[in-house]
């Protein structure tokens, strides 16, 4: 890989691959690894590891894949965790006098569930920033440290002002959290992998809707000096504060720098990882890979997608429990019923993932999520409200909250399919444009003197759903389009056509695979490395090797 004049590289012919003899001939590996001045943070620790080259096992694949699963994975979902509880307080503390003891009038509690996202949205810049050039888990704790510290300060003040400014600072310090989840995942999983790991963490959320009702009915019922609200951010501010302190020296900055992996493993670690071809880390911030993801079709697609769905959990997160107490239910049943949809969020994020990772598709599973939510808005939509209609509005209110494992579907496969750091990290940020911006809009559809119809809202969440079934449907129509271009582009650079993504298979069929890649390239008169360019921080669209996951 040389280096032109305007800082791009071009892409050197492909070294021969080191025919390893090994019992599982499994990722035929470059012969030796050549990091450019500005390529990935792997390719300069492979250029300087001194152990053996070769294909990794299925044996020392799941070795690995456990390891990290059991030290990683309870660390970002506690994290996200946390967030969630700490975002959702205001929510929490909604059916416990927040309106009358904070004096706010109007629109006052759709601004201060608004505010937050808000933040989000002007701090995104700078996540994608600092995201690219600084080490991921110190990013993180330091703004892990930010949020609980800001929630502790809310809790101070009794009037709108105060409460709407430190809820801004404490959707500023938040807006990088899920980004550096998507990060931490595409840094340690492989594709097949990645949705069941991303759903895990994201359904903390769920996780937090339960356990944050429990804890704030217990915490709204008790005898204080303080209002019930305000012990409720103290409370949920210090359980972030005191978590972020160890989090800090145990969450590793990169699988080279885990100090609980051997360099053996980090080798497998990193090998695993060749596979999805979209690379660890890079700290050089490339503005080329910022213009190409604007400008890529695929990525605005995702941001539609994601729009629609935001605005459905956004109006639905902070009007939840005043949708369930307009079904007929007192402040107790409210808390109770708010539980329900937290563990179908968690089961839906669970099912779903276990699906994709079975089909080896995420369009279908997320078309079939879409659906559920799609019925039930425009169920609750038409039916009548009242006591005796009690039954019927929970069940469809609860068919509603499969929504939840729709918005970890989308960064899964937005993430699968985009290649170099930068990109990566802008990507984030594009999603989480419309993120924040559907977060924005959804609550200030549902308006107190609608109650407890919401029609204004509810018909707003019929459209967005049915744009972003659509959405769907053309966004796989045009991956498989980029796959068919990459065959051709690979048979153009003198390469086998066949290419097979190892990353969507289990470990267990890759001796076969590998075997039925080999003999495509015999019977086609090549010899490559597998994914030489994994390292090299090309995007995807730069990258022939790239296989789009439909």
């Amino acid at each position: 890989m040389q280096s032109t004049t305007n800082g791009e590289h071009e892409i050197m012919p492909e070294a021969k691959p080191e025919v390893a003899h090994h019992e599982e001939p499994l990722n035929a590996v470059p012969e030796k690894e050549h990091p450019v001045q500005d390529g990935d943070i792997s390719a300069k620790w492979l250029a300087e590891y001194t152990g053996p080259r070769r294909d990794i096992t299925s044996q020392e694949n799941s070795v690995v894949r456990n390891k990290i699963d059991k030290v990683l994975l309870p660390i970002i979902f506690y994290i996200y965790f946390t967030q969630q509880l700490d975002k959702s307080s205001l929510s929490f503390a909604s059916v416990f006098g927040l309106t009358t003891d904070a004096h706010l009038q109007g629109q006052d509690y759709s601004w201060l569930s608004s505010i937050v996202y808000f933040a989000q949205l002007v701090f995104q810049p700078l996540s994608v920033y600092a995201l690219v050039k600084f080490p991921v888990n110190l990013w993180i704790c330091f703004c892990f440290f930010g949020w609980g510290a800001s929630l502790c300060i809310m809790s101070a003040f009794t009037e709108f002002a105060g409460l709407a400014v430190w809820r801004f600072i404490l959707g500023a310090f938040e807006a990088s959290i899920a980004p550096s989840m998507l990060v931490i995942v595409a840094m340690w999983w492989t594709r097949r992998e990645q949705p069941l790991r991303n759903n895990i963490w994201y359904s903390a959320n769920g996780m937090a809707t339960i356990l944050g009702s429990l804890l704030t009915y217990g915490l709204g019922h008790a005898t204080s000096k303080l209002y019930s609200y305000q012990l409720i951010f103290l409370i949920c501010g210090l359980i972030a504060v005191v978590l972020s302190i160890p989090t800090m020296f145990i969450l590793p900055r990169h699988p080279t720098s885990a100090r609980w992996l051997t360099d053996d493993q980090k080798y497998v670690a990193i090998e695993r990882i060749r596979f999805n071809n979209t690379g660890t880390q890079n700290q050089h911030f490339k503005w080329k890979q910022v213009i190409e993801c604007f400008i890529d079709p695929k990525s605005w697609m995702w941001v539609v997608m994601i729009f629609c769905i935001s605005l459905v959990s956004g109006g639905i997160g902070a009007f939840g429990p005043l949708i369930l107490q307009g079904f007929g239910l007192s402040t107790f049943q409210t808390i109770l019923y708010n539980m329900i949809p937290g563990g179908i969020g968690i089961v839906s994020n669970i099912l779903s993932a276990i699906l994709i990772q079975y089909t080896k598709r995420k369009s279908p599973v997320l078309l079939g999520a879409a659906a559920f939510p799609l019925a039930a808005a425009a169920a609750l939509y038409a039916m009548p409200r009242g006591t005796q209609y009690k039954s019927q509005l929970l069940a469809v209110y609860f068919i509603l909250q499969v929504f939840q494992c729709i918005t970890a579907i989308i960064f899964s496969w937005a993430f699968a399919n985009t290649a170099g750091h930068t990109k990566k990290t802008t990507t984030t940020g594009m999603l989480y444009l419309g993120l924040t911006v559907g977060n924005i809009v959804g609550p200030q559809l549902y308006k107190s003197n609608q109650a407890p119809y919401y029609k204004d809202g509810l018909s707003a969440n019929l459209i967005v759903l049915c744009i972003m079934f659509g959405t769907i449907i053309l966004q796989t129509f045009y991956l498989a389009f980029l796959n068919q271009r990459n065959v051709k582009r690979r048979r153009a650079a003198g390469k086998t056509g066949a290419h097979i993504d190892y990353s969507l298979e289990s470990s267990v069929n890759w001796a076969k695979l590998r075997q039925r890649q080999m003999e495509a390239m015999i019977a086609e008169g090549h010899q490559e490395a597998y994914n030489a360019q994994a390292f090299m921080d090309l995007t995807d669209l730069q990258n022939e090797d790239f296989i789009y996951s439909l």
